[in-house]
Protein backbone atom coordinates (compact mmCIF):
# COMPACT_ATOMS: atom_id res chain seq x y z
CA UNK A 1 0.00 0.00 0.00
CA UNK A 2 1.25 3.50 -0.60
CA UNK A 3 0.85 7.13 0.41
CA UNK A 4 -0.21 9.77 -2.07
CA UNK A 5 1.93 12.76 -1.13
CA UNK A 6 0.95 16.44 -1.57
CA UNK A 7 3.12 16.80 -4.68
CA UNK A 8 1.19 13.99 -6.40
CA UNK A 9 -2.31 14.88 -5.29
CA UNK A 10 -2.71 17.67 -7.84
CA UNK A 11 -2.25 15.12 -10.67
CA UNK A 12 -4.88 12.89 -9.05
CA UNK A 13 -7.26 15.85 -8.82
CA UNK A 14 -6.73 16.60 -12.51
CA UNK A 15 -7.46 13.00 -13.56
CA UNK A 16 -10.48 12.75 -11.25
CA UNK A 17 -11.88 15.98 -12.70
CA UNK A 18 -11.49 14.74 -16.30
CA UNK A 19 -13.16 11.44 -15.42
CA UNK A 20 -16.14 12.89 -13.58
CA UNK A 21 -16.74 15.70 -16.07
CA UNK A 22 -16.67 13.25 -18.99
CA UNK A 23 -19.04 10.68 -17.51
CA UNK A 24 -21.39 13.45 -16.36
CA UNK A 25 -21.69 14.55 -20.00
CA UNK A 26 -22.85 11.00 -20.80
CA UNK A 27 -25.49 11.17 -18.06
CA UNK A 28 -23.78 9.13 -15.33
CA UNK A 29 -24.58 9.73 -11.65
CA UNK A 30 -22.25 8.91 -8.77
CA UNK A 31 -22.95 6.07 -6.34
CA UNK A 32 -20.90 5.45 -3.18
CA UNK A 33 -20.78 2.00 -1.63
CA UNK A 34 -19.08 0.72 1.56
CA UNK A 35 -15.49 -0.47 1.53
CA UNK A 36 -16.54 -3.50 3.61
CA UNK A 37 -19.01 -6.04 2.19
CA UNK A 38 -20.11 -9.60 2.90
CA UNK A 39 -17.49 -12.01 1.55
CA UNK A 40 -20.25 -14.08 -0.07
CA UNK A 41 -21.08 -11.15 -2.37
CA UNK A 42 -17.74 -11.56 -4.14
CA UNK A 43 -17.86 -15.36 -4.07
CA UNK A 44 -21.22 -15.24 -5.90
CA UNK A 45 -20.23 -12.55 -8.39
CA UNK A 46 -16.51 -12.93 -9.15
CA UNK A 47 -16.39 -16.68 -8.48
CA UNK A 48 -15.21 -18.57 -5.42
CA UNK A 49 -12.44 -20.26 -7.44
CA UNK A 50 -11.18 -17.05 -9.03
CA UNK A 51 -7.70 -15.81 -8.08
CA UNK A 52 -9.26 -12.68 -6.58
CA UNK A 53 -11.43 -14.60 -4.11
CA UNK A 54 -9.22 -17.64 -3.52
CA UNK A 55 -5.87 -15.83 -3.22
CA UNK A 56 -6.15 -12.06 -3.11
CA UNK A 57 -9.18 -11.06 -1.06
CA UNK A 58 -8.75 -9.43 2.35
CA UNK A 59 -11.37 -11.35 4.32
CA UNK A 60 -11.96 -11.72 8.06
CA UNK A 61 -14.66 -12.27 10.65
CA UNK A 62 -16.20 -9.37 12.53
CA UNK A 63 -17.10 -9.43 16.24
CA UNK A 64 -20.28 -11.34 15.54
CA UNK A 65 -18.46 -13.96 13.51
CA UNK A 66 -19.75 -12.78 10.13
CA UNK A 67 -17.51 -13.32 7.10
CA UNK A 68 -16.75 -9.92 5.62
CA UNK A 69 -14.20 -8.60 3.16
CA UNK A 70 -12.60 -5.42 1.90
CA UNK A 71 -14.00 -4.90 -1.58
CA UNK A 72 -11.59 -6.14 -4.29
CA UNK A 73 -13.58 -4.49 -7.11
CA UNK A 74 -16.55 -2.16 -7.52
CA UNK A 75 -19.11 -3.81 -9.81
CA UNK A 76 -20.49 -6.35 -7.32
CA UNK A 77 -21.05 -3.63 -4.69
CA UNK A 78 -22.82 -1.36 -7.18
CA UNK A 79 -25.10 -4.18 -8.34
CA UNK A 80 -25.91 -5.11 -4.73
CA UNK A 81 -26.85 -1.48 -3.98
CA UNK A 82 -28.82 -1.30 -7.24
CA UNK A 83 -30.93 -4.27 -6.11
CA UNK A 84 -31.31 -3.37 -2.41
CA UNK A 85 -32.27 0.24 -3.11
CA UNK A 86 -35.16 -0.76 -5.37
CA UNK A 87 -33.65 0.87 -8.46
CA UNK A 88 -33.72 -2.51 -10.18
CA UNK A 89 -37.55 -2.47 -10.12
CA UNK A 90 -37.67 0.59 -12.39
CA UNK A 91 -37.81 -0.30 -16.05
CA UNK A 92 -35.27 2.11 -17.42
CA UNK A 93 -31.55 2.46 -18.07
CA UNK A 94 -29.40 3.55 -15.11
CA UNK A 95 -25.98 5.07 -15.68
CA UNK A 96 -23.89 4.98 -12.49
CA UNK A 97 -20.25 5.62 -11.67
CA UNK A 98 -18.11 4.95 -8.60
CA UNK A 99 -14.66 5.88 -7.35
CA UNK A 100 -12.61 4.73 -4.41
CA UNK A 101 -10.05 2.35 -2.91
CA UNK A 102 -10.12 -1.41 -3.58
CA UNK A 103 -8.02 -4.08 -1.88
CA UNK A 104 -6.27 -7.21 -3.16
CA UNK A 105 -3.42 -9.21 -1.70
CA UNK A 106 -1.69 -9.04 -5.06
CA UNK A 107 1.96 -9.13 -6.06
CA UNK A 108 3.14 -5.51 -5.90
CA UNK A 109 4.51 -4.23 -9.21
CA UNK A 110 4.66 -1.04 -11.23
CA UNK A 111 1.28 0.68 -11.04
CA UNK A 112 -0.25 -2.04 -8.84
CA UNK A 113 -0.63 -1.93 -5.07
CA UNK A 114 -2.57 -3.89 -2.49
CA UNK A 115 -4.70 -0.83 -1.84
CA UNK A 116 -5.46 0.69 -5.21
CA UNK A 117 -8.01 3.09 -6.64
CA UNK A 118 -10.59 2.35 -9.30
CA UNK A 119 -12.93 4.60 -11.22
CA UNK A 120 -15.71 2.64 -12.85
CA UNK A 121 -19.02 2.97 -14.66
CA UNK A 122 -22.00 0.62 -14.78
CA UNK A 123 -24.80 0.93 -17.33
CA UNK A 124 -27.69 -1.16 -16.03
CA UNK A 125 -30.80 -1.98 -18.06
CA UNK A 126 -29.45 -1.70 -21.59
CA UNK A 127 -29.20 -4.80 -23.80
CA UNK A 128 -28.51 -3.23 -27.19
CA UNK A 129 -24.88 -3.64 -28.42
CA UNK A 130 -24.80 0.12 -28.99
CA UNK A 131 -24.65 0.47 -25.19
CA UNK A 132 -21.45 -1.62 -25.27
CA UNK A 133 -20.13 0.72 -27.93
CA UNK A 134 -21.12 3.80 -25.96
CA UNK A 135 -19.06 2.85 -22.89
CA UNK A 136 -16.04 2.04 -25.08
CA UNK A 137 -16.36 5.39 -26.88
CA UNK A 138 -16.65 7.13 -23.51
CA UNK A 139 -13.49 5.40 -22.28
CA UNK A 140 -11.70 6.38 -25.48
CA UNK A 141 -12.85 9.98 -24.98
CA UNK A 142 -11.36 9.91 -21.47
CA UNK A 143 -8.06 8.61 -22.85
CA UNK A 144 -7.95 11.45 -25.40
CA UNK A 145 -8.77 14.11 -22.80
CA UNK A 146 -5.97 12.81 -20.59
CA UNK A 147 -3.66 12.90 -23.65
CA UNK A 148 -2.74 9.26 -23.22
CA UNK A 149 -0.34 8.44 -26.08
CA UNK A 150 -1.62 6.04 -28.77
CA UNK A 151 -4.44 4.30 -26.90
CA UNK A 152 -6.11 1.26 -28.46
CA UNK A 153 -8.57 -1.45 -27.44
CA UNK A 154 -8.49 -5.22 -27.48
CA UNK A 155 -12.03 -6.52 -27.91
CA UNK A 156 -13.74 -9.90 -28.00
CA UNK A 157 -17.04 -11.60 -27.27
CA UNK A 158 -17.60 -14.47 -24.86
CA UNK A 159 -21.06 -15.11 -26.25
CA UNK A 160 -24.27 -15.61 -24.33
CA UNK A 161 -24.26 -18.08 -21.39
CA UNK A 162 -24.98 -20.98 -23.78
CA UNK A 163 -22.19 -20.06 -26.22
CA UNK A 164 -19.84 -19.42 -23.32
CA UNK A 165 -20.59 -22.84 -21.83
CA UNK A 166 -19.95 -24.59 -25.14
CA UNK A 167 -16.68 -22.73 -25.58
CA UNK A 168 -15.66 -23.54 -22.02
CA UNK A 169 -16.10 -27.26 -22.76
CA UNK A 170 -13.94 -27.04 -25.87
CA UNK A 171 -11.20 -25.16 -24.01
CA UNK A 172 -11.35 -27.77 -21.25
CA UNK A 173 -10.83 -30.57 -23.77
CA UNK A 174 -7.99 -28.69 -25.48
CA UNK A 175 -5.97 -28.06 -22.31
CA UNK A 176 -6.73 -31.48 -20.80
CA UNK A 177 -4.39 -32.89 -23.43
CA UNK A 178 -1.67 -30.45 -22.39
CA UNK A 179 -2.15 -30.61 -18.62
CA UNK A 180 1.46 -31.60 -17.90
CA UNK A 181 2.68 -28.33 -19.39
CA UNK A 182 0.29 -26.06 -17.47
CA UNK A 183 1.18 -24.11 -14.34
CA UNK A 184 -0.23 -25.40 -11.05
CA UNK A 185 -3.02 -22.81 -11.04
CA UNK A 186 -4.16 -23.71 -14.55
CA UNK A 187 -4.18 -27.41 -13.71
CA UNK A 188 -6.89 -26.57 -11.17
CA UNK A 189 -8.68 -24.25 -13.58
CA UNK A 190 -9.28 -27.07 -16.08
CA UNK A 191 -12.09 -28.39 -13.88
CA UNK A 192 -13.21 -25.22 -12.06
CA UNK A 193 -12.93 -22.44 -14.70
CA UNK A 194 -11.29 -23.49 -18.00
CA UNK A 195 -11.68 -20.07 -19.65
CA UNK A 196 -9.45 -18.49 -17.03
CA UNK A 197 -6.52 -20.40 -18.49
CA UNK A 198 -6.75 -18.01 -21.45
CA UNK A 199 -6.06 -15.13 -19.03
CA UNK A 200 -3.05 -16.78 -17.35
CA UNK A 201 0.11 -14.64 -17.23
CA UNK A 202 2.48 -17.61 -16.96
CA UNK A 203 4.78 -17.61 -20.01
CA UNK A 204 4.41 -21.36 -20.59
CA UNK A 205 0.61 -21.21 -20.50
CA UNK A 206 0.56 -18.14 -22.75
CA UNK A 207 2.41 -20.06 -25.48
CA UNK A 208 -0.26 -22.78 -25.48
CA UNK A 209 -3.05 -20.21 -25.44
CA UNK A 210 -1.92 -18.79 -28.78
CA UNK A 211 -2.95 -22.05 -30.50
CA UNK A 212 -6.14 -22.60 -28.51
CA UNK A 213 -9.57 -22.70 -30.27
CA UNK A 214 -11.38 -19.38 -30.64
CA UNK A 215 -15.00 -18.68 -29.82
CA UNK A 216 -15.86 -16.93 -33.08
CA UNK A 217 -16.50 -20.29 -34.76
CA UNK A 218 -19.05 -21.28 -32.08
CA UNK A 219 -21.20 -18.20 -31.70
CA UNK A 220 -24.95 -18.39 -32.22
CA UNK A 221 -26.56 -15.98 -34.70
CA UNK A 222 -27.67 -13.55 -31.99
CA UNK A 223 -24.17 -13.35 -30.50
CA UNK A 224 -22.60 -12.87 -33.93
CA UNK A 225 -25.04 -10.04 -34.67
CA UNK A 226 -24.43 -8.44 -31.26
CA UNK A 227 -20.66 -8.34 -31.78
CA UNK A 228 -21.05 -7.10 -35.35
CA UNK A 229 -23.19 -4.13 -34.26
CA UNK A 230 -20.80 -3.37 -31.42
CA UNK A 231 -17.93 -3.23 -33.94
CA UNK A 232 -19.95 -0.98 -36.23
CA UNK A 233 -20.56 1.47 -33.38
CA UNK A 234 -16.91 1.81 -32.39
CA UNK A 235 -15.79 1.96 -36.04
CA UNK A 236 -18.12 4.85 -36.87
CA UNK A 237 -16.74 6.67 -33.82
CA UNK A 238 -13.11 6.12 -34.89
CA UNK A 239 -12.06 4.00 -31.92
CA UNK A 240 -8.77 2.16 -32.60
CA UNK A 241 -9.17 -1.53 -31.78
CA UNK A 242 -7.97 -5.06 -32.47
CA UNK A 243 -9.92 -8.28 -32.03
CA UNK A 244 -8.28 -10.73 -29.62
CA UNK A 245 -10.33 -13.93 -29.77
CA UNK A 246 -8.62 -15.22 -26.62
CA UNK A 247 -9.50 -12.19 -24.49
CA UNK A 248 -11.72 -13.39 -21.64
CA UNK A 249 -11.06 -11.17 -18.56
CA UNK A 250 -10.54 -12.74 -15.14
CA UNK A 251 -14.04 -12.47 -13.70
CA UNK A 252 -16.78 -15.08 -14.01
CA UNK A 253 -19.67 -12.70 -14.56
CA UNK A 254 -18.74 -11.44 -18.05
CA UNK A 255 -20.90 -12.38 -21.06
CA UNK A 256 -20.64 -11.31 -24.69
CA UNK A 257 -18.56 -8.11 -25.14
CA UNK A 258 -15.26 -7.80 -23.27
CA UNK A 259 -12.57 -5.17 -23.85
CA UNK A 260 -9.31 -3.77 -22.49
CA UNK A 261 -7.64 -0.40 -23.02
CA UNK A 262 -3.91 -0.42 -23.77
CA UNK A 263 -1.14 1.98 -24.71
CA UNK A 264 1.45 0.97 -27.27
CA UNK A 265 4.56 -0.29 -25.53
CA UNK A 266 2.80 -1.00 -22.21
CA UNK A 267 2.22 -4.61 -21.16
CA UNK A 268 -0.64 -4.03 -18.71
CA UNK A 269 -4.12 -2.72 -19.46
CA UNK A 270 -5.07 0.73 -18.17
CA UNK A 271 -8.77 -0.10 -18.02
CA UNK A 272 -11.04 -3.02 -18.82
CA UNK A 273 -14.66 -4.05 -18.83
CA UNK A 274 -17.46 -5.74 -20.64
CA UNK A 275 -21.03 -6.95 -20.51
CA UNK A 276 -22.45 -8.91 -17.55
CA UNK A 277 -26.05 -9.69 -18.41
CA UNK A 278 -26.58 -12.36 -15.73
CA UNK A 279 -25.01 -10.70 -12.68
CA UNK A 280 -28.05 -8.75 -11.43
CA UNK A 281 -30.18 -11.88 -11.44
CA UNK A 282 -27.31 -13.92 -9.99
CA UNK A 283 -27.22 -11.59 -6.97
CA UNK A 284 -30.96 -11.85 -6.34
CA UNK A 285 -32.38 -9.15 -8.59
CA UNK A 286 -34.50 -9.28 -11.75
CA UNK A 287 -33.18 -10.28 -15.17
CA UNK A 288 -31.45 -7.03 -16.11
CA UNK A 289 -28.58 -6.69 -18.62
CA UNK A 290 -25.58 -4.50 -17.85
CA UNK A 291 -22.22 -3.33 -19.18
CA UNK A 292 -19.39 -1.32 -17.65
CA UNK A 293 -15.67 -0.77 -17.14
CA UNK A 294 -13.11 0.05 -14.45
CA UNK A 295 -9.99 2.22 -14.73
CA UNK A 296 -6.85 1.55 -12.71
CA UNK A 297 -5.99 4.99 -11.36
CA UNK A 298 -2.38 4.29 -10.39
CA UNK A 299 -1.49 3.18 -13.91
CA UNK A 300 -3.04 6.33 -15.37
CA UNK A 301 -1.18 8.49 -12.84
CA UNK A 302 2.13 6.83 -13.75
CA UNK A 303 1.50 7.28 -17.46
CA UNK A 304 0.40 10.86 -17.97
CA UNK A 305 2.46 14.02 -17.71
CA UNK A 306 0.95 16.80 -15.66
CA UNK A 307 2.50 19.94 -14.23
CA UNK A 308 0.50 21.69 -11.55
CA UNK A 309 -0.42 25.22 -12.65
CA UNK A 310 1.12 27.44 -9.98
CA UNK A 311 -1.42 29.71 -8.30
CA UNK A 312 0.12 32.97 -7.09
CA UNK A 313 -0.31 33.47 -3.36
CA UNK A 314 0.67 35.76 -0.51
CA UNK A 315 2.73 35.24 2.63
CA UNK A 316 2.07 37.37 5.71
CA UNK A 317 5.03 38.43 7.86
CA UNK A 318 3.96 39.89 11.21
CA UNK A 319 6.71 41.47 13.31
CA UNK A 320 5.81 41.87 17.01
CA UNK A 321 2.81 40.88 19.11
CA UNK A 322 0.67 43.87 18.20
CA UNK A 323 1.29 43.26 14.50
CA UNK A 324 0.52 39.57 14.95
CA UNK A 325 -2.93 40.39 16.35
CA UNK A 326 -3.62 42.83 13.52
CA UNK A 327 -2.30 40.31 11.01
CA UNK A 328 -4.66 37.62 12.34
CA UNK A 329 -7.62 39.80 11.34
CA UNK A 330 -6.11 40.72 7.96
CA UNK A 331 -5.25 37.16 6.96
CA UNK A 332 -8.77 35.92 7.68
CA UNK A 333 -10.36 38.80 5.76
CA UNK A 334 -8.22 37.93 2.74
CA UNK A 335 -9.12 34.24 3.01
CA UNK A 336 -12.81 35.15 3.12
CA UNK A 337 -12.23 36.87 -0.23
CA UNK A 338 -10.75 33.64 -1.65
CA UNK A 339 -7.16 34.88 -1.63
CA UNK A 340 -4.55 32.22 -0.85
CA UNK A 341 -2.28 33.35 1.96
CA UNK A 342 0.07 31.62 4.40
CA UNK A 343 1.94 32.68 7.52
CA UNK A 344 4.00 31.37 10.41
CA UNK A 345 2.96 32.81 13.77
CA UNK A 346 6.10 31.58 15.56
CA UNK A 347 8.69 33.38 13.43
CA UNK A 348 9.79 36.70 14.93
CA UNK A 349 12.42 38.21 12.61
CA UNK A 350 11.70 39.71 9.19
CA UNK A 351 14.68 37.91 7.69
CA UNK A 352 13.33 34.51 8.79
CA UNK A 353 9.87 35.42 7.44
CA UNK A 354 11.27 36.32 4.02
CA UNK A 355 13.29 33.11 3.94
CA UNK A 356 10.11 31.12 4.68
CA UNK A 357 8.14 33.04 2.06
CA UNK A 358 10.77 32.05 -0.51
CA UNK A 359 10.63 28.38 0.51
CA UNK A 360 6.85 28.23 0.21
CA UNK A 361 6.95 29.80 -3.27
CA UNK A 362 4.89 32.86 -2.32
CA UNK A 363 4.60 35.49 -5.06
CA UNK A 364 4.27 38.39 -2.61
CA UNK A 365 5.12 38.92 1.03
CA UNK A 366 2.92 41.24 3.10
CA UNK A 367 4.95 42.84 5.89
CA UNK A 368 3.29 44.32 8.98
CA UNK A 369 5.12 45.68 12.02
CA UNK A 370 4.31 48.26 14.69
CA UNK A 371 5.57 51.10 12.43
CA UNK A 372 3.24 50.01 9.60
CA UNK A 373 0.28 49.87 12.00
CA UNK A 374 1.00 53.43 13.18
CA UNK A 375 1.07 54.56 9.55
CA UNK A 376 -2.12 52.53 8.81
CA UNK A 377 -0.41 50.68 5.98
CA UNK A 378 1.29 47.43 4.99
CA UNK A 379 4.31 46.72 2.83
CA UNK A 380 3.89 44.28 -0.04
CA UNK A 381 7.16 42.87 -1.38
CA UNK A 382 7.32 41.26 -4.82
CA UNK A 383 9.36 38.09 -4.20
CA UNK A 384 10.41 37.90 -7.87
CA UNK A 385 11.58 41.46 -8.48
CA UNK A 386 12.30 42.60 -4.91
CA UNK A 387 10.20 45.75 -5.42
CA UNK A 388 8.10 46.98 -2.49
CA UNK A 389 4.73 48.70 -2.46
CA UNK A 390 3.03 50.57 0.40
CA UNK A 391 -0.72 49.83 0.67
CA UNK A 392 -3.24 51.52 2.93
CA UNK A 393 -4.91 49.25 5.49
CA UNK A 394 -8.18 50.89 4.50
CA UNK A 395 -8.02 49.40 0.97
CA UNK A 396 -5.76 46.35 1.21
CA UNK A 397 -8.37 43.86 -0.05
CA UNK A 398 -8.89 45.62 -3.39
CA UNK A 399 -5.18 46.24 -3.83
CA UNK A 400 -4.21 42.61 -3.22
CA UNK A 401 -6.89 41.53 -5.71
CA UNK A 402 -5.37 43.90 -8.29
CA UNK A 403 -1.94 42.33 -7.75
CA UNK A 404 -3.37 38.89 -8.54
CA UNK A 405 -4.48 40.21 -11.94
CA UNK A 406 -0.97 41.36 -12.88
Amino acid sequence: MHDILPGEVSKWYFIERVLTETVNIYGYKEIRTPIVESRSLFERSIGSESDIVSKEIYAFKDRKGRDIALRPEGTASVVRAFIESGMSTEKRVFRLYYYGPMFRYDRPQKGRYRQFYQFGVELLGGKDPFFDGEVVVMLHTIAKKLKIPKPYFLVNTLGCPQCKERYSGIIKDYFSKKVDHLCNDCKKRITSAPLRILDCKNSGCKKMVSDAPVISDLLCNDCQEHFKKFEEYIKVNNVPYKIDFHLVRGLDYYTRTVFELYVEGEENALAAGGRYDTLVQQLGGPDIPAVGFAIGMERIVNLIEYNTPAKPFFYLACIGEIAKLKGAAIINKLREEGIIIETDYEIESLRAHLKTANKTGARWCIIIGEDEIKKNEMIVKDMLTGKQLDISLDDYINKTKELLKC
